[in-house]
């Protein structure tokens, strides 16, 4: 039988408070990462902060300063359920320990969250990997129809954080993708991801990022186990997603999550239509169908088994998984918050109505009303730790507009909550009071696998040599490898299947050769001369090692190409970037500067970015930004073109220097330069439709591009 493997990156929302005042996220993420450095044995992160653990896990802080906990490599999905477990358990004893030995007392929590409700647009995926080595466009043919599908069982529920009312959604981070192709994970949010980094010899990466942080384990076992298997037919050369095949995967996706009764038929491209549940009862056949085929793994029949009473379960409606899946306990314990407290179908839409002619018309006005959730939160937390859900406000007429959100902020919060970890958590005070039907693994397999690594693969030598060489000041791990600098010996892991510890000669070649993105087993490649890499691939290798939050690598590399002159203008913008995040502002000013006197070689897209620098810059010195706006949509409205712009990272590092409503409106300005086809979305804000009128000209409509 076939071996399969796959892991989990889970990212987590954290929130601190000290005193009065919360803590920056930076900061937050800093004491964590701390705690996470005297508690955890580990060997420390190769190309970033973060480290490895004897589990073979991988803990970091990821850009956008939230933690991030990566599983080891994982056989079967019994062993992935186990290791997100403990990475959920690990984070939260983190926090406890980061409020204890740091913060004097005060608050940390954290939250498998899955999107922010205060209106910043943030959200937290789980993101996936799956080995295959096969052909790329037909993973993407054949498991696109189940991305969009899959939410019936793997949707985290909960409210379409884009809506002005309270309407419910099967996965409220999946209403954020919007495009189908696209090698970003970050600010482009697209449904199938094409980044191509495999992390061992051999075989391929396929890196799914349209998925959520779940608390259910029946539905993180079918997540993983129905995608690896539908992976593997698809690797063996058949064609699982052919007759299901879908004439609009992104529009089917959002009728999916929008759906609670699970009938919304979707249009096939053969013609035709299937609901969602058709559609996977078609890849569950083709599953049952090959389940003792040799390209199948040995745990087939029991993946099988589980979808099936699922997808039965579901045919009978949300009620029959009330007690198992993450969105149906969701709709079913709000339906009876919302009529605890007076709320009814109807008065749902009039409050709709009231708060999207009232709260979203100008962002000016919601500063005063909607703080970041997860400062509220720590507000509300009290010293002792309680079991109890935070009691709601009593029902109020939805008359008045400061009660209508306070109303929705209610819900808000319980969603929230629901996936805080540690015991005053709703989904954790549900299931240790027994009234969920969900386990797949023990309390004490959980326990094991916080320290304890997968056995089947390389995790089982990534840990056993974390444990024995921790504390090392000169060893470093990644997944492929393991160097031990004092020793002189580099341990090669870049076989995914190794049991055996095969270890060579190591030296300070290898080892830039890796930051360089070139794999170090290639002995081949040891023994040939040094060929110097192409500009084009180090701007890229720049923005992997920015996205990791080596902000330092990447400007070195970055400043190489300028040097060069490869684009310099627009590596100029990168250099500023990755400054701005190091707090060198003087510098990125004068990489702006100069990006600005080189902008005539530069591609159309590029100024743009330059006046975004400007109208920045501007905002930061409390000057009038007015000018360069004009400058900026002069600009998009001569024809500058669109491409994907990760600068989310830096915005959120300068966040508590901004005013909340200029905050606001530079991720939208942001998110527009990346497609301008959203240019028509930033009509709402004051800054746009004065710098409309400062022109002369009328709206930029949603088709600028």
């Amino acid at each position: 039988m076939a071996e399969l493997l796959f892991g989990a990156e889970t990212e987590y929302a954290a929130a601190g408070r000290r005193g009065g005042a919360g803590l920056p996220g930076e900061e937050t993420a800093v004491e964590i990462l701390r705690a996470a450095g005297a508690q955890l044995t580990h060997l420390q992160d190769l190309n970033s902060s973060g480290m490895y653990l004897t589990n073979a896990a991988r803990f970091y802080i990821d850009c956008g300063t939230h933690p991030e906990y990566s599983t080891p490599e994982c056989s079967n999905p019994w062993d992935l359920v186990r290791q997100v477990e403990a990475g959920h358990r690990i984070m939260a004893r983190l926090a406890h320990t980061a409020k204890q030995r740091r913060l004097m007392g005060k608050q940390i929590l954290v939250f498998r969250s899955n999107v922010d409700y205060s209106g910043t647009g943030s959200t937290w995926g789980t993101h996936e990997s799956y080995l295959y080595r096969g052909s790329g466009d037909a993973m993407r043919t054949h498991l696109v129809p189940h991305l969009a599908t899959r939410p019936i069982y793997t949707g985290a529920g909960g409210y379409h954080p884009g809506k002005a009312g309270l309407e419910f959604t099967l996965a409220p981070r999946l209403t954020y993708f919007t495009v189908l192709d696209g090698d970003s994970a970050g600010s482009s949010r697209c449904m199938w991801n094409t980044r191509l980094e495999p992390l061992s010899t051999k075989y391929k990466r396929l890196h799914v990022v349209c998925g959520e942080s779940l608390c259910s384990q029946t539905a993180l076992f079918l997540k993983f186990g129905t995608t690896a298997l539908i992976a593997a037919m698809t690797d063996a050369g058949h064609e699982p997603g052919a007759r299901v095949a879908l004439a609009y995967p992104v529009e089917a996706m959002h009728t999916v999550i929008g759906d609670v009764t699970l009938r919304a038929k979707l249009e096939l491209r053969r013609g035709g239509s299937k609901t969602a549940i058709e559609v996977q009862r078609h890849y569950l056949e083709m599953a049952e169908e090959f389940s003792s085929a040799e390209f199948m793994p040995p745990w087939t029949s029991e993946v099988c088994r589980v979808w099936r009473w699922v997808l039965e379960r579901l045919d009978e409606g949300p009620e029959a998984v009330s007690k198992t899946l993450d969105w149906a306990i969701k709709h079913s314990l709000y339906a009876v918050e919302a009529d605890r407290v007076g709320i009814d179908s109807l008065a749902l839409d009039a409050m709709a109505s009231n708060l999207s002619s009232t709260v979203h018309a100008d962002p000016d006005e919601e500063d005063d009303l909607q703080q970041s959730l997860f400062t509220v939160l720590l507000e509300q937390e009290q010293e002792k730790e309680s079991e109890n859900i935070t009691p709601a406000p009593a029902a109020v007429e939805l008359v008045d507009r400061k009660k209508l959100v306070a109303m929705r902020n209610h819900m808000f919060e319980i969603d929230t909550r629901f996936g805080q970890l540690g015991p005053t958590g709703i989904f954790t005070a549900l299931d240790r009071a027994g009234v969920l039907d969900h386990r797949m693994v023990s309390e004490e397999e959980i326990d094991r696998a916080m320290s304890d690594p997968p056995q089947s693969n390389r995790a089982m030598v990534r840990g056993e040599v974390v444990r024995r060489l921790a504390g090392s000041p000169n060893a470093r791990c990644d997944w492929q490898f393991v160097s031990d600098n004092d020793a002189g010996k580099l341990l090669d892991l870049s076989d995914p299947f190794t049991k055996t510890e095969t270890w060579g000669t190591s030296n300070s070649r290898d080892l830039l050769r890796r930051r360089a993105g070139l794999a170090p087993w290639f002995n081949d490649l040891m023994s040939e001369p040094e060929i110097p890499p192409s500009p084009l691939s180090r701007r890229e290798r720049a923005y992997s090692l920015y996205e990791r939050g080596d902000y330092r690598g990447a400007e070195e590399l970055l400043r190489g190409c300028v040097a060069e002159g490869f684009e310099v203008a627009s590596n100029r913008c990168h250099l500023a970037r990755a400054l701005m995040l190091m707090d060198r502002e003087q510098e990125a000013r004068a990489e702006v500067a100069l990006a600005w006197e080189a902008r005539a070689d530069a591609e159309s897209y590029v100024v743009p970015r330059i006046l975004y620098f400007h109208y920045v810059f501007a905002l930061l010195d409390r000057a009038d930004p007015a000018g360069a706006l004009c400058e900026l949509l002069r600009c998009v409205r001569e024809g500058g073109t669109s491409l994907n712009w990760t600068i989310l990272p830096m915005l959120e590092h300068l966040r508590t220097r901004l005013r909340r409503y200029d905050y606001l409106f530079l991720r939208a300005l942001a998110g527009a330069l990346s497609e301008t086809r959203h240019m028509g979305d930033l009509n709402r804000f004051r800054q746009m439709r004065e710098a409309e009128s400062r022109l002369g000209a009328p709206p930029l409509s949603s088709a600028a591009d």
